[in-house]
C-alpha cells in the first residue's frame, strides 16, 4: 500500500487523477453522456499508456462520472446520467426553494462518504474472496458464470422473454470464432477476420456508446436553460449529523448492490431512497425537497464503485457496465483478474485501492469548487455534442486496434444496441453474456474432460451446487414474479367483464 501511495504521489499521476475525476464529472453532468460512455471512449487511449496510468485514468473517470450527473439533476432538473434520476426527485425542489447550493453540497458530501465506505468494503472483501478461489475449479467457475447471467437476467426489464432472448443472443455471439478446444472455425461464413471472434471492447463500445449516439439523433437539439448559482457548504455540514444514518445505510446498500453482477448504480439509488423514505418519521417530505432523499441516492450511487469491483477483481465477473469496460482495459494491459492478480501483481491491487480512495476524496473539492462551471456542460447543444460522441465512439476502437474490422464491429453492434433499445430488449444481459460466455464454455468443456466427469459432478461439488441452485432460484423467482404481476393486471379486466 505504501508503494501504491508513492506511485499515486507522483505529480504526473496525481494530476492525471484530478483531471480524470474532473473529466468524469463533466461527462456525468452533460445530458446524453454517462460514465460508461466516457470510459468506453477512453479505453482505446489507454492502449498506449502504462498499467498504472491507465488504471488511474479509468478509475478517476468512473468515480467522477457517477457523481457528476447530480449537479445538473439538482440545478436544472436534467439528470446528466440515469443514476441521477433519483437525486433529482428532491434536489430540484430544493433548488426551486433557493437551496440549490445546499443540495449540491449534500450530494457531494454523500458521494464522497459513500465512495470511501465502498473502498473499505472493497479492501476487506476482495482479498478474502480471492482466498476462497482455491476452492474453485472449472465446474465452480462455470456455475459462477451461470449465476452471474441469472442475476443479470432477473433485472432485465418487464419482459421475461426479451431478457431471455438477450442473454441467449449474447451467449450465441460469444461462440463466434475459433473453437477453443477443437480449434476449428465456428459461424465465420468464410470471412477470415471473424476467425478471431468478436472482440469484446469494440462490441461493448458499440452497444453502449455508438447506440447512444444513434439515440441522441432523435432528441431535441436545444434546451432553454438558465444557469444558477452554487453555494451552501456550511448549511450542508450543519445537516450532516442528521444525515449520518441515511448516508451509512445508503453506503451499505450501494456496496451490496454493486457486488451483485449487472444490477448497477440506478437500482442501488432507488433501493436506498426507498429505504430512507420507509424509515423516515416524515416520509411526506420526500419528493418535495428532503435532504435525506439526496443523501440516500448519492451515497448509494457512489458506493457502487467499490462494490462492483469486488466480483471483478476476485472472480473476473464485472459488477456493472463500467467495470465491464475496465475489465477489458485491464485485459489489454496484460492483467488477468482473479486470484492470480492478487499473487502476481499486489502492487496493482494496492494501486486500485489507493486510487479509489483518493478519487472519492477529490470529488469533494471538484464538486464544491467546480459545480458552477460543470453545470455549463448542460448548455452544450446536442447538435454540437452528437458529432463528437459519434466519431469518437465509432473510430476509437478501430484506431486502438489498428484494423478496420474493429471499426465495423463498433458500427454493427451500435446498430444492434439501437434496434434492441427501440424494441424493448435489454442490452446489459447481452453485453454481460459476451463476457461470461467464453468463461462458461471454457470451464464447462474443461469440466467434462475431467477423469470423473459426469452430470452428477456438478451437483456433488458443494460450491458448484449452491451456485447452480442459486441461479435456478433467481430465474424461477423472476418468472413467477412477472407471472403474478400479469395476473394482477388482468384480474380487474376479468372482473369488469363478469
Amino acid at each position: 500500500m505504501l508503494d501504491a501511495l508513492l506511485t499515486l504521489a507522483n505529480p504526473l499521476n496525481f494530476l492525471l487523477l484530478i483531471l480524470a475525476v474532473f473529466g468524469g464529472t463533466l461527462a456525468g453532468a452533460a445530458p446524453g453522456l454517462t460514465s460508461t460512455m466516457a470510459i468506453g471512449l477512453l479505453v482505446p487511449l489507454t492502449f498506449t499508456m502504462g498499467q498504472e496510468a491507465a488504471l488511474i485514468l479509468l478509475l478517476g473517470v468512473y468515480c467522477g462520472g457517477l457523481y457528476g450527473g447530480a449537479i445538473t439533476a439538482i440545478l436544472l432538473n436534467l439528470p446528466g446520467s440515469p443514476t441521477s434520476v433519483v437525486t433529482a426527485l428532491d434536489g430540484y425542489p430544493m433548488t426551486r426553494k433557493g437551496e440549490g447550493g445546499t443540495a449540491i453540497a449534500i450530494a457531494t458530501l454523500s458521494s464522497t462518504l459513500g465512495g470511501i465506505l465502498s473502498c473499505v468494503v472493497l479492501i476487506l472483501l476482495s482479498t478474502q474472496l480471492a482466498r476462497l478461489v482455491i476452492y474453485f475449479g472449472a465446474p465452480e467457475y462455470m456455475a459462477l458464470g451461470l449465476f452471474a447471467a441469472a442475476v443479470v437476467f432477473s433485472l432485465s426489464g418487464n419482459s421475461v422473454l426479451k431478457g431471455f432472448i438477450s442473454v441467449c443472443l449474447g451467449f450465441l455471439i460469444a461462440t463466434i470464432g475459433i473453437d477453443p478446444t477443437a480449434m476449428h472455425p465456428r459461424f465465420t461464413f468464410g470471412i477470415s477476420e471473424i476467425t478471431i471472434g468478436i472482440p469484446e471492447i469494440p462490441a461493448i463500445i458499440g452497444l453502449f456508446c455508438v447506440a447512444e449516439a444513434f439515440r441522441m439523433v432523435e432528441q431535441e437539439t436545444g434546451r432553454p436553460l438558465v444557469q444558477k448559482s452554487v453555494s451552501g457548504l456550511r448549511t450542508a455540514l450543519n445537516l450532516l449529523p442528521r444525515l449520518w444514518p441515511t448516508i451509512g445505510k445508503g453506503g451499505v446498500i450501494g456496496c451490496l448492490i454493486g457486488i451483485l453482477p449487472g444490477i448497477g448504480a440506478l437500482a442501488a439509488s432507488y433501493m436506498s431512497y426507498a429505504e430512507a423514505k420507509r424509515s423516515s418519521k416524515t416520509p411526506e417530505r420526500f419528493g418535495k425537497g428532503a435532504p435525506e432523499g439526496i443523501a440516500a441516492s448519492e451515497s448509494a450511487n457512489n458506493a457502487v464503485t467499490g462494490g462492483a469491483l469486488v466480483p471483478m477483481l476476485s472472480f473476473g465477473i464485472p459488477g456493472d457496465t463500467n467495470t465491464l469496460l475496465i475489465l477489458g482495459a485491464m485485459s489489454i494491459q496484460g492483467l488477468a483478474v482473479g486470484p492470480a492478480l492478487f499473487r502476481e501483481h499486489p502492487d496493482i491491487i494496492s494501486l486500485i485501492f489507493i486510487t479509489l480512495i483518493f478519487a472519492n476524496i477529490i470529488i469533494l473539492p471538484v464538486g464544491l469548487l467546480m459545480a458552477r462551471f460543470v453545470a455549463k456542460a448542460a448548455l452544450i447543444p446536442l447538435r454540437f455534442l452528437l458529432p463528437v460522441v459519434a466519431v469518437l465512439s465509432i473510430t476509437g476502437a478501430s484506431i486502438g486496434y489498428g484494423h478496420i474490422y474493429y471499426f465495423w464491429i463498433s458500427i454493427i453492434f451500435g446498430l444492434l444496441g439501437y434496434l434492441m433499445n427501440k424494441g424493448g430488449f435489454p442490452i446489459l444481459p447481452l453485453a454481460m453474456a459476451l463476457i461470461i460466455g467464453p468463461i462458461v464454455e471454457r470451464n464447462l468443456r474443461s469440466s467434462l474432460m475431467l477423469p470423473d466427469a459426469s452430470l452428477e459432478m456438478f451437483l456433488t461439488r458443494p460450491v458448484c451446487a449452491v451456485l447452480l441452485l442459486g441461479a435456478v432460484v433467481i430465474v424461477a423467482a423472476r418468472v413467477l414474479g412477472v407471472g403474478q404481476r400479469s395476473a394482477r393486471a388482468t384480474a380487474p379486466a376479468t372482473t369488469d367483464q363478469g
